[in-house]
C-alpha cells in the first residue's frame, strides 16, 4: 500500500496504490495534497476503500497571506491606473514588511489583534528595516498599513474571510502636515550669492528657478526646453523624474506657471508682472546654460549621460551652498515651501497661490501656511479650516 504525494507537469497530485489497484487525484495546491494524502492514508488502513472507486474531494485549505499578496500584487496595477513608482513602493512594503511578520500565516488567521500587534512591533525599536534599532515614523506606518489594508479588501472580495480585520484597527495617527521650515527672504540672497560665486551656473539657475517658481523637486528636474517660455518667463509643468524615469505630476494635471517670482526681494510685491531685475536675471542664467542637444524634449537641467538631475546629484553642491551661505540647513524641497510661505504673507490671493504651486486645492495648501498669511485672513482660513492658528505676516525662522 503506498499513498504519495508528487508534482507532475506543474500541478500536485496524490498517487494512491492499494492491491493492485491505483488512483490518482489532483490538487489545489501543495499543502492540500499532503493534508488529504493523511487523510486517504488512515481511510485505507480502516478498510475505507471508498477513494479507490469514487471521487473524493480534496479538503479545502486556506491560502497563506504571502499566496494572497503576491495575487495581488499582480492584480492591482492591471485593474487600476497606478504609477509605476507606487507600484514598485507597495511591492517593497510588501516584501520588506508584511511579509516577514504575515507572510505565512493562513490569510484567515490575521485578525484585528494580529494587525494590531504589526503596527506596536513597527513602533518600537527595531521596526525600522532600514535604521537599526530605530522605530517607523508615524507617516511611514500610515503609508505602509495601505497595501495590507488592500490585501486584505482583497481576500475579502474572494470570500477568504468573512470580514476585513482592518476595520476594527484601534490605531490613529496625526493628520498629516506638511513640514513647513522656509527661508527667509535674507537667507535665500545669501543662498543665491553663493550659488553664483562657489557652485556651477546650471545650478545657480536651478535654484533661482525653484524658489521662484514653487515646483516640487522632480517637476523641476523633468523641465524640458519645450516648457520654457522665455518671452513670458512660464514654464509648462506636465511631468516629474522620479526613480530615474518620468512621470506625470502628483495631481496629474498639467499647469503653467511663473518663474519670475520676486521671492528672493526684501519687498511686499508677489506678482511676477512687478519683479525686480535680480528676479529676472533668471531668464538670462537659463539662456546661458551649455546646451546638450537641441531636440525640445532635451531636459532643462541634464547631466552628461543625457539624464535629468536628480536629488542625488544636487545633493553636494546644496549642502555646500548651505554651507558657504551660512545658513541652517533645510532640504532643498523647503524652495517650494517658501515660495508658498512667502506669497501667502504678502497678501497674494490664496486660489492663486495654489494653482501656481499645483497643491490639489487651496485647503491643502491653507492647512500648512495659513499661519504666514497676514493676521486677519489667517484667522479667517483657520477657521474655515481648521489649520494651525495664524501668525503674524512675517517668515518664520527656527531658533
Amino acid at each position: 500500500m503506498g499513498v504519495k504525494v508528487k508534482e507532475w507537469k506543474g500541478a500536485w497530485y496524490i498517487f494512491v496504490n492499494y492491491q493492485r489497484k491505483r488512483v490518482a487525484r489532483r490538487c489545489s495546491s501543495k499543502k492540500a495534497a499532503l493534508i488529504a494524502a493523511d487523510q486517504i492514508d488512515a481511510r485505507l488502513k480502516l478498510g475505507d476503500l471508498s477513494v479507490l472507486t469514487k471521487h473524493v474531494a480534496t479538503p479545502k485549505v486556506s491560502p497563506t497571506f504571502a499566496e494572497v499578496a503576491e495575487e495581488w500584487l499582480q492584480k492591482y496595477p492591471a485593474l487600476h491606473a497606478i504609477r509605476a513608482s507606487t507600484m514598485e513602493n507597495y511591492r517593497s512594503t510588501v516584501n520588506r514588511h508584511l511579509l516577514p511578520f504575515f507572510g505565512a500565516m493562513d490569510i484567515s488567521t490575521v485578525t484585528t489583534s494580529v494587525i494590531e500587534d504589526f503596527i506596536e512591533a513597527k513602533r518600537a525599536s527595531g521596526g525600522s528595516v532600514r535604521w537599526e534599532g530605530k522605530p517607523l515614523r508615524d507617516s511611514t506606518l500610515r503609508t505602509y498599513l495601505e497595501p495590507l489594508k488592500m490585501i486584505l479588501k482583497r481576500a475579502r472580495r474572494r470570500e477568504l474571510i468573512l470580514a476585513n480585520p482592518f476595520d476594527l484597527v484601534e490605531w490613529r495617527t496625526h493628520q498629516r502636515v506638511e513640514n513647513a521650515d522656509p527661508f527667509t527672504s535674507h537667507e535665500l540672497r545669501r543662498i543665491l550669492e553663493a550659488t553664483s560665486h562657489a557652485v556651477s551656473a546650471p545650478f545657480a539657475a536651478m535654484v533661482r528657478l525653484w524658489v521662484q517658481s514653487g515646483m516640487r523637486a522632480g517637476e523641476v528636474y523633468g523641465l524640458q526646453q519645450q516648457d520654457l517660455n522665455y518671452d513670458a518667463g512660464t514654464a509648462l509643468v506636465r511631468r516629474t523624474w522620479s526613480r530615474q524615469r518620468l512621470g506625470p505630476t502628483k495631481t496629474n494635471l498639467e499647469r503653467e506657471t511663473s518663474f519670475l517670482h520676486p521671492i528672493a526681494d526684501d519687498s511686499p510685491e508677489w506678482h511676477p508682472s512687478r519683479s525686480s531685475s535680480a528676479a529676472r536675471s533668471i531668464l538670462g542664467m537659463l539662456r546661458a546654460l551649455p546646451v546638450q542637444g537641441f531636440a525640445p524634449s532635451d531636459f532643462v537641467f541634464t547631466r552628461p549621460s543625457g539624464k535629468p538631475w536628480s536629488s542625488d546629484t544636487i545633493k553636494r553642491p546644496w549642502r555646500r551652498t548651505l554651507l558657504l551661505a551660512g545658513v541652517r540647513y533645510r532640504e532643498p524641497e523647503q524652495l517650494r515651501r517658501t515660495f508658498a510661505s512667502t506669497l501667502l504673507s504678502r497678501n497674494a490671493p490664496p486660489l492663486y497661490v495654489q494653482k501656481q504651486g499645483g497643491w490639489r486645492s487651496a485647503g491643502v495648501l491653507l492647512r500648512a501656511y495659513a499661519r504666514w498669511m497676514p493676521q486677519d485672513m489667517g484667522n479667517v482660513a483657520s477657521v474655515q479650516l481648521d489649520a494651525t492658528p495664524a501668525q503674524p505676516a512675517t517668515l518664520r525662522v527656527a531658533r
